[in-house]
């Protein structure tokens, strides 16, 4: 009887314990360094433009690998920040900039310079 007792009362506190740590792994990011609004910290990566769309506000980018996500090197199409001035930038140019991934979980340049 008392093993019976003892496995309902494990079987009652179970529940609240994962609910505690589950609660406790879905922390707030948005005090990270370089976080904005809740969105992941920046990521620093350096490349070789090949194009400028300033229209749809992209860029190709021929990348070095960025370790911190995981990416190999490669080139990529991608969408720039608006406050970022594409006229700067022109094809054959070196360059470092940094990423933020954003909700839909696409990443965006966010800044960018010409080494």
């Amino acid at each position: 009887m008392k093993t019976i007792l003892f496995a309902a009362a494990v079987l009652a506190i179970l529940p609240a314990a994962a609910m505690a740590q589950s609660s406790h792994s879905m922390s707030d990011h948005s005090t990270m360094a370089g976080s904005k609004h809740g969105e992941e910290a920046a990521v620093a990566g350096t490349g070789t433009v090949n194009s400028v769309d300033p229209d749809a506000r992209k860029v190709n980018v021929t990348h070095e690998p960025i370790p911190a996500i995981g990416w190999p090197a490669m080139t990529m199409d991608f969408a720039v920040a608006e406050d970022v001035d594409l006229a700067a930038l022109e094809e054959g140019v070196p360059v470092s900039f940094t990423l933020t991934r954003g909700a839909d979980g696409i990443y965006m340049i966010e800044t960018v310079q010409a080494q």
